[in-house]
């Protein structure tokens, strides 16, 4: 796809995110961060692309996929909330493996070319506030827009509303906050 050309599309927007990263650089060797986040950032894309989520971007400690980037099936958002409810329940405690946050949004985006060697570039308003509502969430938290709610099936049944103040958009967010229970992890 031509970087000049695009197209539109109805997508879920998925951004996940490690607690305490920076913390964690702070305080320990490199070699040692990357033992501690290399696991743990290996299993986040496993559970996106077992959900269908194609990994649009990869950021250090954390990453963005898309759900229906290429064909839409009509459960992307369902999808794209199963994916970052496992996600967070798949981080752990700060000592041993690092928590995870994420923020989900569906919405229309506009699906690019990008410059190498990414594939895609994606736009829009989900993307941008699926990646805030990431960036609000607590540790093991999973923020579901107000998009992505209304479009989800199960995965969002019973999660309580509440509204969200988030950088850069002028009116609070209806948002659904869902808070997972992590396994606990041992480092070996």
């Amino acid at each position: 796809m031509d970087a000049d050309t695009g197209r539109r599309r109805s997508a879920a927007v998925l951004f996940a995110d490690l607690t305490g990263f920076t913390q964690l650089v702070e305080t320990v060797e490199p070699e040692i961060v990357y033992q501690v986040v290399r696991p743990l950032l290996d299993d986040l894309v496993a559970i996106a692309l077992r959900h269908g989520g194609e990994i649009q971007q990869v950021l250090g400690d954390g990453f963005m996929c898309v759900f229906g980037l290429h064909d839409t099936i009509g459960d992307e958002a369902d999808r794209a909330i199963r994916a970052g409810l496992a996600m967070v329940s798949a981080g752990g405690t700060r000592s041993v493996r690092p928590s995870v946050h994420a923020g989900v949004e569906w919405g229309d985006i506009f699906v690019t070319g990008s410059w190498p060697p990414a594939g895609y570039g994606v736009w829009g308003k989900a993307v941008n506030l699926a990646q805030r509502l990431c960036s609000v969430a607590g540790p093991g938290e999973l923020q579901i827009g107000p998009g992505a709610h209304a479009r989800a099936g199960r995965a969002a049944i019973g999660v309580p509303a509440e509204q969200s103040r988030l950088k850069g958009i002028a009116h609070p967010v209806i948002s659904h906050r869902v808070q997972a229970t992590p396994p606990r992890y041992k480092l070996v």
